[in-house]
Order: C-alpha cells, then sequence, then structure tokens
C-alpha cells in the first residue's frame, strides 16, 4: 500500500513521518519547499503539485489548510484519480466546502471520507490523535490501516459530513478549556503561585483537562513556536464553528465570550502564535470587558 499526502504542513509532515515509520510508502505533495523537506527527510518522495503520481496511491490523505485550496485540489483530484481509490479528507472546514470537495473528487469514481482529527501538531508527531471518520462503513474499515499508524482512536461517526460535525464539537471544547487554563494561570499568578506547581495541582486533581495539560506549559514559558495549532488556523476553526452555532440558533454564551478573547488575541499576537498565545491577552492586561 503506497499513501499519498496532499499537504505537508504541520500535521501532514507528521502523518508523512509515522507512516514512513510504519514501513509504509509515502508520496507527498506541498508548494513549499519546507515541507518537502522534510518528507524526503524522512525517507517519501516529494512533488510540488498533483500529477499522475497520484494513481499509484490506495490512498490519499488531505491535510489542507483553507476552503480554496480545498476546492482547487479536489478538482484536480477528480480528474486524475480512479475507482478504487480512497481519500481521506482530514481539514476542519464547513460541511458546504467538504461537500462541495466529495463531489468533485468522486466525479472520478474514488471514494471520499470526512475524517477530521482532534489534537495538535504534537500529538501528531507522537500519533497520539483521534480520527472522526464518516462515510461509507467499508471505506472507513479500509482507511482504518492508515489511521492506526498515526492515532490511538478511530471513531466512526456515521454518514458523510457527522466527522465535521464531532470536529466543530470537540474544538468548541478546545477552546473552552484553552482559554480556562490561561484564566486560571492568571488568577494564580495575581495569587503569587509559583506557576509550576499550579500545574502540577491542576495535573493531579480535579481541575485537570487535556488542554491544561498540554498547553499550560507553553503559557507559563511564553513558548509559543513554533505551533503545534496556529492561531491562524483557529481563527479559521472558530468563524466556521460561530457560524454553524448560529445556523442552530442555539445559545453559546460561554463560547461567546471565549471568541471575544480570542477576537483580541488574534489583533494583538502574531497570527503563527500557538494557541497557547491567548494567555497573553490576560498577560498584558486585556483580559477584561
Amino acid at each position: 500500500m503506497t499513501v499519498g499526502i496532499i499537504g505537508l504542513g504541520i500535521m501532514g509532515s507528521a502523518y508523512g513521518r509515522n507512516l514512513l515509520k510504519a514501513g509504509v510508502p509515502v508520496i507527498g505533495a506541498d508548494p513549499a519547499e519546507a515541507g518537502r523537506a522534510r518528507l524526503a527527510e524522512a525517507g517519501g518522495v516529494a512533488h510540488e503539485g498533483l500529477g499522475p503520481w497520484v494513481a499509484g496511491c490506495e490512498v490519499i490523505i488531505l491535510s489542507l489548510a483553507a476552503p480554496g485550496v480545498l476546492a482547487e485540489v479536489s478538482a484536480g483530484l477528480g480528474r486524475l484519480l480512479r475507482p478504487g481509490q480512497l481519500v481521506m479528507e482530514t481539514g476542519t472546514f464547513a460541511l458546504a466546502d467538504k461537500m462541495a470537495a466529495r463531489a468533485a473528487i468522486e466525479a472520478s469514481g474514488a471514494t471520499v471520507l470526512d475524517c477530521p482529527v482532534s489534537g495538535t501538531g504534537a500529538q501528531a508527531a507522537r500519533a497520539d490523535l483521534v480520527f472522526m471518520a464518516s462515510g461509507p462503513a467499508w471505506a472507513i474499515e479500509q482507511a482504518r490501516r492508515v489511521m492506526t499508524h498515526l492515532g490511538h482512536t478511530v471513531i466512526e461517526a456515521g454518514e458523510f459530513g457527522m466527522g465535521s460535525r464531532l470536529k466543530y464539537a470537540a474544538n468548541h471544547a478546545v477552546a473552552l478549556h484553552n482559554t480556562a487554563a490561561a484564566e486560571t494561570l492568571h488568577y494564580a499568578d495575581a495569587l503569587g503561585l509559583d506557576r509550576q506547581t499550579v500545574y502540577r495541582m491542576l495535573k493531579n486533581g480535579a481541575g485537570q483537562s487535556r488542554m491544561s495539560d498540554l498547553r499550560m506549559p507553553l503559557m507559563i514559558e511564553g513558548r509559543y513556536e513554533p505551533a503545534t495549532a496556529s492561531m491562524a488556523m483557529f481563527e479559521k476553526d472558530l468563524a466556521i464553528i460561530a457560524a454553524d452555532i448560529d445556523g442552530h440558533g442555539i445559545e453559546t454564551p460561554i463560547f461567546d465570550a471565549v471568541r471575544a478573547l480570542y477576537d483580541r488575541g488574534f489583533e494583538m499576537l502574531p497570527k503563527t502564535h500557538d494557541t497557547a498565545a491567548v494567555f497573553e491577552v490576560y498577560a498584558r492586561g486585556r483580559g477584561k470587558g
């Protein structure tokens, strides 16, 4: 089995390294030289863009950052793939963008799974991800041979699109927990507590959360680059979730407050920073009002 990866950023590069470690041949593509170099260094074959090579990949993973790029790549794959190939779309996009991508790719006879992941870039590097796979059951079973090398859990979410709905709920929780960790650390600073002591207490006490475990060390050290999940990426994700919430007509006052804090962060911080940098909204005295 040969796996193709389109998009060799933080997540795509991690997928490539882990598959290669497992002995799975990998061919990837990215217009950025750095991504191609990472894959080549790990033992894979890298291309600048799509080409006839994709026809030789049993499974293709899409790890793309923007809906426009997804549309362009999907149109290209619709012309290059053949029946029997499987595409895993792993990004966080609006459902309309996912549906359009599926239609474009499946014009070739290939099958597409909506297969977003829960986890940071650091977790991806450790194959510590949760896959939320949605689409035909037989295709999920086929893709499981790939996903087991990349994560610890595969959730079969149901029909195509349900994986994205699960991802919206997952990122909603991430946003809340990440900001909760920032606010708790800010309060601990005001109390004059040692930051590492606070972190150990939370990690082992009733207030523990996975986001606190992952992101509070970054907040404590002010270590926001390289990002495991960038502010730019999360700005996109929060906008998708907010639009979906509006479409359901429900009230989410905690999410509304969290999004307002992130909006301040998006204005005042580099978009390349890790999302843990939301702590700076508090630390710089702008966490109120």
